[in-house]
């Protein structure tokens, strides 16, 4: 049973919807409300312009980089790739900050990716291989943490199994920007990414562990020799949902596994000790079914009897061994392959948009931001009072929109009062009084936000002056 997610500043509530249960408020007049409606379209129309230019720039700027473009990717002369990048990040952070996502630190990814991991193993993105990463989430809840099926042997000694199923963090969208250092490197960094997200539980574990105990990374392949031509470093744009804290590492092609000695020490003793009880075992009947060769070598004549009583159990133990290995391998490739269609389930259904198509992806999400907290604070101004019957202050507004919102959806959530006053001051829509805030008549909303839109485009008057 998910717990109640931690929402930061995200209001989750669609704009219209959000609009359509303040009318139901009946606070005001049937005619305001209909006004309201209309003060609701022309916000939403002047923030979808005002992020249409922040759009176009981040696009513009992100096309040379664009793995998926299918248009020429034509650089002006003199043009810096490294004034392009800082161009796109630029506009990529307004666009996530008006969206309510926040920056998810390096620092912070590895700490839950090592939490998530299995014990004694600590986990961190690896830096050396990338340019730059960025990575930013909004939203967060507690989840039961999924389980493998336990064989049944396992099951029979797991008599006590807890009550209360085992918790993680599962954050609710989650944006990964990850600019590679060359061109060359884009097919490995597929091909590296392919094969780790493809990994059952089992083998992750298996191949984490092993990465630690050697204290280094399995074996690469090359880097492909460049073509001469000049280096343009690719950069991939990712937004997830819902993305559970023990599969974050697959979301990176290539992370570093460290242990302490200590636990070294644990994993490899357990696994010399093992090889030797198995050399005790295997080395006896070697001995048998060589001493039977060299005599069968040498001519001399084999009392097949005494040799009958070691070698029937011998052979009876090797054919077991090999079918109970062939009925594991069956099964692995069974798992492996029901695992492989779980994952691309998962990424077909968690992957919400990729590369260029980012950009459009959370500048709808940045524009419904900015109409909801713009339009709340409009409307409690305009259509309440606090309890004494005056204006509401900054504290007081934030505490009955909040309150307000709990009451409506069942959800808590911190109100960015700040930034929606903010918003309406831009607009011309909020007036100061001392420490109070009030805003123009619905009617005077309306003729200023219409005017607003009037002065974005300007042609046809500078026309009208020129003739």
């Amino acid at each position: 049973m998910a717990v109640t997610p931690d929402l930061g500043k995200f209001i989750p509530v669609r704009t219209e919807d959000l609009v359509d249960v303040l009318c139901e408020e009946k606070t005001l007049s049937a005619e305001d409300r209909e006004k309201l409606r209309r003060v609701a379209e022309l916000v939403e129309a002047t923030y979808h312009y005002d992020f249409h230019g922040t759009l176009k720039e981040a696009r513009g700027a992100y096309h040379i980089f664009n793995p998926d473009a299918d248009t020429l990717k034509i650089c002006p002369p003199g043009d810096s790739m490294d004034a392009r990048f800082d161009s796109m990040v630029k506009a990529l952070e307004e666009i996530l900050v008006a969206a309510n996502y926040r920056e998810f630190p390096i620092a912070e990814l590895n700490a839950l990716m090592t939490k998530a991991a299995p014990r004694g193993l600590n986990v961190k993105v690896n830096l050396e291989n990338y340019e730059k990463i960025m990575i930013y989430r909004r939203g967060t809840k507690q989840v039961p943490k999924p389980k493998e099926p336990l064989s049944w042997w396992k099951s029979l000694r797991k008599k006590d199994a807890p009550a209360e199923p085992e918790m993680e963090e599962m954050i609710q969208r989650l944006l990964i920007l990850i600019k590679l250092k060359s061109q060359e490197d884009m097919e490995q960094f597929y091909d590296t990414f392919i094969k780790t997200a493809g990994e059952t539980e089992s083998e992750r574990e298996r191949r984490m562990t092993r990465e630690a105990v050697l204290g280094k990374k399995e074996k690469e392949p090359e880097p492909k020799k460049s073509n001469g031509g000049p280096k343009v470093p690719t950069i991939f744009l990712k937004v997830f949902k819902n993305v559970p804290a023990s599969t974050l590492q697959t979301l990176f092609p290539d992370v570093t596994i460290q242990m302490t000695l200590i636990d070294k020490g644990k994993i490899v003793l357990p696994i010399i000790a093992g090889f030797l009880s198995v050399v005790n075992r295997v080395v006896p009947a070697l001995l048998v079914v060589g001493t039977l060769i060299a005599a069968i070598v040498a001519g001399r004549n084999i009392d097949w009897a005494h040799f009958k009583e070691q070698l029937f159990p011998i052979l009876a133990a090797f054919s077991i061994v090999g079918t109970i290995t062939f009925k594991v391998f069956t099964k692995y490739k069974l798992t492996k392959e029901k695992h492989q269609a779980k994952l691309m389930k998962t990424l077909y259904f968690h992957n919400l948009d990729n590369n260029a198509g980012v950009f459009d992806f959370l500048v709808h999400e940045a524009e419904e931001e900015e109409c909801k907290e713009a339009l709340l604070a409009y409307y409690f101004l305009l259509a309440e009072r606090n309890a004494n019957g005056e204006p509401f202050t900054e504290e007081e507004l934030d505490d009955r929109i909040e309150q307000w919102i709990e009451e409506k959806f069942g959800v808590h959530l911190d109100f960015e009062v700040d930034d929606a006053l903010r918003k309406l001051e831009d607009k011309k829509l909020l007036v100061k009084e001392g420490d109070r805030y009030l805003v123009p008549s619905i009617d005077d909303t309306l003729i200023k936000l219409d005017e607003l839109w009037d002065t974005i485009f300007t042609y046809s008057n500078e026309a009208e002056g020129n003739a």
